[in-house]
């Protein structure tokens, strides 16, 4: 006799939440919302419940019938994979993005401005007409009713006039002439401004039991309106823009402020993006505790210098530049403002760098923070489970950190997830419902919603492609946009002048050779980026900042002491060239071609004859000639049948102690690619990635 087999059956959020309506005694109507892509696999199952019949069936073969205030309505963004047996059970309702505009999102917001906002504003202003040139003589008094319906309508269209002359044409500015690194939407970006303005703005009202500022400062409050309108549409709706992109914004908001004689006005160095705003003492401290005119004042004063010392991992030195200074003090004063940030830009840009030297060095003690990585395989279960772990049970239903802590979630490789067969990202979706719930559902206690309170998102990922997958914009309005452009070539020059000049002031006989080996290698790297461009049949050729990294990181590895003579110089800087962008290339002509502007750059930077320099035998460096001693030194290796002998030695000693011996014959070939892998691999978190065809065994 076969034994019983039982099975098990749980209900899923639906069912759970079903049979409570059912069961209730109340007649309410109730509406069950399925907020989130449509997929066919389950959307099909629900088409016994969108018909008159409106049963739900489960797989158990129980049915249950729902009543006739039970309604089910879809939220979803596209119906690209709904089938037409759904889509016809179902009323239809569109909402076209162009139709609401940006004017609720204004309206709403001057409407839900801090009382005190317009009372400060009376007093800075409406005082000094009727008489009173002191800010405080209503300070602890009434404020008389006869001129406060006309104040909050003339503070209101001065914001109002200040988004006409910005707000709207910087807008058509965006979408007819800026190429964004990723797709923005008009709506969000609005409310990305406000919340900037909100930040400002809040402190009046005795944000975080603090009091409001002193008296005297309140007098800034009209000057300060249109620097805190220009600067919020700078890291808003000029922020999602290339680097190209950011010059023709910053010449156009230079002119309009000229135009409409806006004080005060940007320096004339550099871009708008290079300054911050200083207050005047109204949030900002000044020197001396009086109030001064608003400034503005560029992101790379009083930030100090480097100090790169010999024990120092190449992996750890950070030069500040003006794009990580900018961007970590704009995390930073996002997050200050409960908001959540969104890092977009190309690989090597530095987004994963600036924000963890932000989160685990430069917050305020009361933010907790943790580090996330998506990577194909993540699941939205995974993803739930590891950020309930780190919250604490506030009470019944509510979760968060600590009690007067904040939690900061850092994830990386945001849009890695892999799209299911109908295109959805559960971890995705997964972010997206706690955005727009405040929380998600308890995957023990079953149809238990759990609210997560006192928890922002930071996020960084690369633009769509190679690997990468587009991020549904339903999520995206959550987050404040943070570019990371290219750096250009004055930062270049900052970050790898300062790494080299650090290497070459051990020993004084490099000096004169700082600048051509510079800016050869960066010329170098401009040029690669440039022309050695992805194909179908070359689709690894991507070069970025951390290729150009490479080059320095292995001339790095040489004791500069050794280095007697230009030419010694020349092999070292050829080497670390070729084995960074020559290594990758497929063929002979690429790699004659990439040889031939080595060579170049030799004859007009070193002004040294490429044939002399480099001399007609291969050039390797190794650390492993000399097997007896236990400090290695990356040298120039001269001796090729020495070479040939030391590896045939560990070749031996290898066979000798292991139960599966290799049989390799190590020719020039093998011999030299042992170097290149060596090379890698003795680099801190150096990765070799070995691409040829199958069967040619050289390892």
């Amino acid at each position: 006799m076969l034994p019983l087999l039982i099975v098990s059956r749980t209900d899923g959020i639906l069912p759970s939440l079903v049979r409570i309506g059912v069961s209730a005694p109340e007649t309410d109507k109730r509406w069950y919302i399925f907020d989130g892509p449509v997929d066919a696999v389950w959307i099909e199952n629900m088409n016994t419940v969108l018909d008159d019949n409106k049963k739900l069936c489960l797989s158990s073969g129980e049915i249950i019938k729902l009543r006739d205030t039970m309604t089910m309505m879809f939220e979803v963004a596209d119906l690209a994979v709904a089938s037409p047996a759904t889509v016809s059970r179902c009323g239809m309702v569109y909402l076209e993005p162009g139709v609401l505009g940006l004017e609720p999102y204004i309206n709403c917001w001057i409407k839900r401005l801090p009382p005190g906002v317009i009372n400060i504003y009376y007093q800075s202003n409406i005082l000094k007409i009727i008489g009173y040139n002191n800010i405080g003589f209503f300070q602890g008094r009434p404020i008389p009713t006869y001129g406060h319906d006309h104040l909050a309508v003339e503070y209101a269209e001065k914001f109002r006039s200040l988004f006409e002359i910005y707000l709207y044409p910087s807008m058509e500015l965006l979408r007819n002439h800026l190429k964004e690194i990723l797709t923005s939407v008009d709506s969000a970006l609005v409310q990305c401004l406000l919340r900037l303005l909100d930040f400002r703005l809040i402190p009046l009202s005795g944000k975080d039991n603090k009091p409001p500022p002193a008296p005297q400062y309140l007098k800034l409050i009209p000057n300060l309106l249109i620097s805190w309108v220009v600067f919020s549409l700078t890291w808003t709706i000029g922020c999602t823009c290339d680097h190209d992109g950011r010059e023709i914004f910053s010449n156009w908001l230079r002119q309009t402020m000229l135009d409409n004689c806006h004080e005060p006005q940007f320096p004339e160095l550099g871009l708008v993006y290079d300054y911050r705003l200083h207050d005047g003492g109204f949030t900002d401290p000044t020197e001396d505790g009086e109030p001064k005119a608003p400034n503005w004042h560029n992101w790379m004063e009083r930030v100090e210098e480097t100090k790169i010392t010999v024990d120092m991992r190449y992996s750890d030195i950070e030069v500040p530049t003006i794009h990580n200074v900018r961007n970590a003090e704009l995390i930073g004063t996002l997050l200050m403002n409960e908001d959540n940030v969104l890092c977009v830009g190309p690989t090597g840009t530095g987004k994963t760098l600036t924000v963890i030297g932000k989160l685990a060095k430069n917050m305020h003690k009361k933010f907790i923070c943790d580090f996330i990585t998506f990577s194909a395989r993540t699941s939205a279960n995974q993803t739930q489970d590891l950020i309930d772990s780190k919250l604490d049970r506030r009470r019944r239903g509510v979760f968060g950190p600590p009690v007067l802590k904040r939690q900061i979630f850092f994830i990386d490789d945001f849009n890695m997830p892999a799209l299911e067969v109908y295109g959805a990202q559960p971890p995705i979706e997964l972010i997206r419902q706690w955005m727009d719930f405040s929380g998600w559902y308890d995957r023990k206690n079953i149809g238990e919603f759990r609210t997560i309170i006192d928890v922002n998102f930071v996020a960084a990922m690369g633009p769509p492609g190679g690997g990468r997958n587009p991020v549904t914009a339903r999520l995206l309005r959550h987050f404040h946009y943070l570019a990371f452009t290219e750096l250009d070539e004055s930062s270049k020059q900052t970050i790898f002048g300062t790494i080299l000049k650090f290497w070459m002031d051990r020993t004084q006989n490099l000096e004169e050779f700082f600048e051509p080996l510079l800016l050869a290698t960066l010329e170098v790297y401009v040029t690669i980026v440039r022309e050695l461009l992805p194909t179908p049949a070359k689709t690894h050729y991507t070069f970025n900042l951390r290729d150009l990294s490479k080059v320095f990181q292995g001339m790095l590895m040489v004791d500069p002491e050794t280095l007697s003579d230009v030419d010694e110089i020349i092999r070292l800087w050829y080497h670390e060239c070729c084995r960074v962008y020559q290594d990758r290339l497929i063929n002979d002509a690429d790699r004659h071609w990439f040889d031939e502007i080595l060579k170049t750059k030799i004859n007009v930077e070193f002004k040294r004859d490429p044939q002399l320099a480099l001399g007609e035998q291969v050039i390797l460096f190794g650390d492993f000639l000399d097997p007896t001693t236990d400090i290695r030194h990356y040298v120039h290796i001269t001796d090729m049948n020495k070479l040939s002998q030391v590896l045939d030695h560990y070749l031996s000693d290898y066979n000798t102690q292991s139960t599966r011996p290799m049989k390799l014959v190590l020719f020039l070939d093998a011999i030299a690619h042992v170097c290149r892998i060596s090379r890698i691999i003795r680099q801190p978190m150096g990765n070799a990635l070995l691409l040829g065809m199958g069967g040619w065994y050289y390892f």
